[in-house]
């Protein structure tokens, strides 16, 4: 495996890449940006590609989201949540089909929503995925597109997919940062801008972001999204039971599609990296069924 820090716009350029370490048996990332309207900036994104992926081929993958926390930025997932590794081992196992996984940023404190300051639920959904759709061998309907995140990241996921179920085959929510009605006074949605109003905090723009806000139009409509729901059991911002909640309400609307685990552990990476085989796993099942 290695990892090309230039941006690359060329396929050209990347088939070269890619033919020439095509004897790995490991998938290939890359760096990349889409430029994005809803933000006026470029969203920077670490793409991965099977083994075996062509730019020029007739193959086309399913594409799986997964967004990085509070702090973090498009290289979090290679560096501290081993992603490329565990890929790597489900798809030589035959435990999840060939895949391409795009690892974006919209900013360290964006929340991948339409808050305050930003439209960054606008910018992965209008922006991002129509370039990797353009761009990328992967799969342009619902079945073949899944999402995922940690912390944030997890916020993100949910709230994305409940709001645009039509374009998710599944989501994994890995210790979600879905407090409700308000987060701690430890939790960085405090003093992100995407949540600030007059200069302060403001709750009411949080409770109107927050997933618990979308629910109704949610379960008015179709279809659904199966989800994955799992946290530490020591996760110290309380991200345990209201994992639990959520997995309550979601039980409520689609029994059958939605599962919580809740594993040992804190709000940290080894919990994060432990997490995501099962999560990339069941999203894969989840998509191959619908």
């Amino acid at each position: 495996m290695r990892f090309a820090k230039p941006c690359f716009r060329s396929w050209l350029a990347a088939a070269v890449v890619l033919s020439a370490a095509a004897t790995a048996h490991a998938g290939q990332v890359f760096a990349d940006q889409a430029p994005s309207t809803a933000l006026g900036r470029d969203v920077k994104f670490t793409v991965y590609v099977p083994d075996g992926y062509q730019p020029g081929g007739t193959v086309n993958y399913p594409v799986v989201y997964l967004l990085h926390g509070a702090g973090g930025d498009e290289n979090e997932w290679r560096t501290k949540g081993g992603a490329v590794e565990t890929l790597d081992g489900l798809i030589k196992r035959g435990l999840i089909r060939p895949s391409v996984v795009v690892m974006p940023t919209a900013g360290p404190a964006s929340w991948w929503a339409d808050g305050a300051a930003e439209k960054a639920g606008t910018a992965i959904m209008k922006d991002l995925l129509p370039y990797v759709e353009s761009r990328y061998r992967v799969h342009k309907e619902r079945s073949g597109r899944a999402i995922g995140g940690l912390s944030m990241g997890g916020y993100g996921a949910l709230n994305l997919s409940l709001r645009n179920p039509t374009q998710f085959c599944a989501a994994a929510v890995i210790s979600p940062a879905i407090y409700d009605p308000l987060p701690p006074d430890t939790s960085a949605a405090r003093r992100t801008p995407q949540f600030v109003r007059d200069g302060q905090f403001d709750p009411d723009t949080w409770k109107s972001l927050n997933y618990a806000a979308a629910l109704d139009a949610y379960k008015a409509g179709t279809p659904r999204v199966p989800m994955w729901i799992v946290s530490g059991d020591h996760d110290y911002l309380g991200i345990a039971p209201m994992s639990a909640t959520l997995y309550w309400r979601l039980y409520q609307i689609q029994p059958k599609q939605v599962e919580l685990r809740v594993i040992d552990g804190d709000h940290e990476w080894l919990v994060f990296r432990d997490a995501l085989p099962d999560a990339l796993q069941y999203v894969d099942r989840q998509c191959r069924q619908g």
